[in-house]
């Protein structure tokens, strides 16, 4: 069952990728074209085709699912007032990129990180205890959660309040394998650090592992309203996009008892 749903999500999500769908329509009208009797489906799909480049180009779409994404963490993610004891505050990494043999975090990383310092920070300037969890291996020789910690060290956060999970490939992972960890120490409260658009996946994915994380939005992407389509917009569309079947694929099998 699970194999077969695993498939159906990677077919699923070939459908958020602009080439592939470029190419299947090229693919289905060319078939449609070999038999004439077929003239008006060739039109249909080709005016469907355009449809679809111009609501994603022109941000129609983009903003809509941006709202879904990320519209309930604007004012939550808000740093308040810090009350809670022994807190936890976990770091989902961003990615690594490798420029000329060096490897450096993803941009989209070091929003994260500063919204975790700046947690850690109110923290600890009331002498409260504070640790920050940094989750992710990613797909180069150094780890993100090393990347991370080396930059953490940099604003003056202490080897002692950093932990590292670097074993995590992806986001159900990053819960599975950090869960481990935080269950361990049993904090008063969690805190979780990721980006927008990334967070109700995310937040699902913990709660899945029995934790009750307090989302901590680190940024927040949107398109904008265009006359012209734009790469802009179609390419902040397909990120969403991806998030929104991944979000499809969490509820779906948390459901079947498979997300554990």
């Amino acid at each position: 069952m699970k194999f077969l749903l695993d498939f159906l999500f990677r077919v699923l999500q070939l459908f958020t990728e602009p080439y592939f769908l470029v190419f299947l329509a090229i693919v289905i009208i060319a078939l449609l074209k070999r038999k004439n009797k077929c003239k008006n489906l060739r039109i249909g799909v080709f005016i469907v085709t355009v449809i679809m480049v111009i609501l994603i180009g022109n941000g129609f779409l983009g903003k809509l699912i941006s709202g879904y994404l990320q519209k309930s963490y604007i004012r939550i993610s808000e740093i308040k007032n810090t009350s809670a004891q022994n807190p936890i505050i976990v770091v989902l990494g961003g990615g690594v990129v490798d420029i000329d043999n060096t490897e450096k975090l993803h941009t989209m990383s070091y929003s994260r990180m500063v919204t975790a310092y700046q947690l850690y920070h109110e923290y600890r300037r009331n002498n409260q205890p504070c640790k920050i969890l940094i989750s992710g291996k990613g797909r180069g020789h150094i780890s993100e959660a090393e990347l991370f910690s080396e930059d953490f060290k940099k604003m003056g956060v202490p080897d002692s309040d950093i932990i590292k999970e670097d074993k995590s490939m992806n986001t159900y992972q990053n819960a599975k394998f950090s869960s481990q960890i935080i269950n361990r120490m049993n904090p008063s409260s969690l805190y979780l650090v990721t980006s927008g658009f990334h967070m109700k996946r995310s937040v699902a994915l913990f709660q899945t592992f029995g934790l009750k994380p307090i989302p901590q939005a680190s940024d927040f992407i949107d398109t904008e309203i265009t006359i012209f389509p734009n790469s802009y917009n179609a390419a902040f569309t397909f990120v969403m996009l991806k998030e929104v079947v991944g979000i499809w694929q969490v509820q779906l099998y948390n459901i079947f008892g498979m997300n554990k």
